[in-house]
């Protein structure tokens, strides 16, 4: 018998892993009042890229994270998931960039308040455009990893507010340093 391989087959395997560890269930999933474990964020950021404003070629990157949580105590959880969103929109941008891919995030709630703190890393991919000093405008293709630290207000059972800052390091042949992103999102869950 021939097994045919599907093109993709080589990272059929890793992405195949990841969707199954986000399927498994950690027992008490039927229970009244288990805590949610999915969530997607819509959020809009602003991108400070470069040495100062006047000439930063950020703008407001929309994105979306979807994500699955697994609670380690009571007030603690951690995520793994993915995000996607466009880069550059806005009045300074040069060209439209895109970003992707793997998150994880670790979840505490230090009080008994809906309110909690976060911390996500992110490994996207993508393609931005990143201005010299010179006005010279590329798009460049590479990784940029991205840290941020936020706090979410739980608004209603399964919707939340939350605004976080974070930073991506960026490394190309025009500029190589970090950017800032603050940002505002909605959260739902379920």
């Amino acid at each position: 018998m021939v097994r045919r391989r599907w093109p993709g087959s080589a990272l059929a395997g890793p992405c195949a892993g990841i969707i199954a560890l986000s399927f498994v269930s950690t027992g008490a999933r039927a229970e009244e009042g288990a805590p949610p474990r999915w969530q997607v964020d819509v959020k809009a950021a602003y991108v400070v890229l470069g040495a100062s404003a006047t000439r930063a070629t950020g703008g407001i990157m929309p994105s979306v994270t979807g994500m699955h949580r697994w609670p380690l105590r009571d007030a603690v959880d951690v995520g793994l998931g993915a995000d996607a969103g466009l880069f550059g929109l806005g009045g300074d941008a040069r060209w439209l960039g895109f970003l992707g891919g793997p998150a994880a995030s670790a979840r505490v709630v230090p009080f008994r308040a809906p309110v909690s703190l976060e911390f996500t890393a992110r490994l996207d991919f993508g393609r931005i455009p990143v201005c010299n000093a010179w006005g010279l405008c590329l798009r460049y293709l590479g990784f940029f990893p991205a840290a941020e630290l936020g706090a979410a207000y739980l608004s209603t059972q399964h919707v939340a507010v939350v605004a976080t800052c974070g930073v991506r390091f960026i490394r190309t042949l025009a500029w190589s340093g970090v950017s800032v992103e603050p940002a505002a999102a909605g959260r739902i869950f379920w």
